[in-house]
């Protein structure tokens, strides 16, 4: 008798126990810590939600990419990308070439799935990132630049003041 009145306390332990643990979260858990914001025209746009920078040295044997994005409170998706050459994490200029590397890019919203972005610059858009700090843990930097809409290249919007410091994530082969 003496076990059937244990067991309800052991139970209760055990139940204390498991919800006092605290589950991984794939959603929250893969995000980093810090900040982003830019000018779009004139109007500053702050990353509010799902902040990302990541540090990707997967792409091939001689670059790595460093992707910051994340979304404004009303769901406007901002993004930064840099390649960094023979794997090298420099600070430095890094501008829009015609290999389509060193981008920016803005969604009013990701459901329209149509944006404006700096990567062709035959249709006159520009990217300038300055990435003032990098390591494998966390990245510093500015940029700027003209963005041209996805479908309509006669659409252009201009980027100035954008700035960001985070942590990152690293994903390797």
């Amino acid at each position: 008798m003496k076990i059937a009145s244990t067991l309800p306390a052991l139970g209760i332990a055990v139940a204390l126990c498991l919800t006092a643990c605290k589950k991984k979260d794939i959603f929250e858990d893969n995000h980093s810590q810090g900040t982003m914001s830019m000018k779009l025209d004139g109007q500053v746009l702050t990353v509010s939600k799902q902040l990302t920078g990541s540090l990707y040295d997967t792409a091939n044997d001689v670059m790595s990419h460093l992707i910051v994005s994340g979304m404004t409170e009303d769901n406007q998706l901002l993004t930064v990308n840099v390649a960094f050459p023979n794997k090298q994490l420099k600070t430095g200029t890094y501008e829009l070439n015609t290999f389509r590397y060193n981008t920016i890019g803005w969604m009013q919203r990701l459901s329209d799935a149509i944006g404006y972005s700096a990567v062709d610059l035959e249709y006159g858009a520009s990217a300038t990132i300055k990435i003032e700090s990098i390591s494998e843990t966390k990245a510093k930097g500015t940029f700027s630049g003209v963005l041209v809409h996805d479908v309509d290249e006669t659409k252009k919007k201009v980027v100035s003041e954008g700035r960001f410091e985070v942590s990152l994530i690293k994903y390797t082969k």
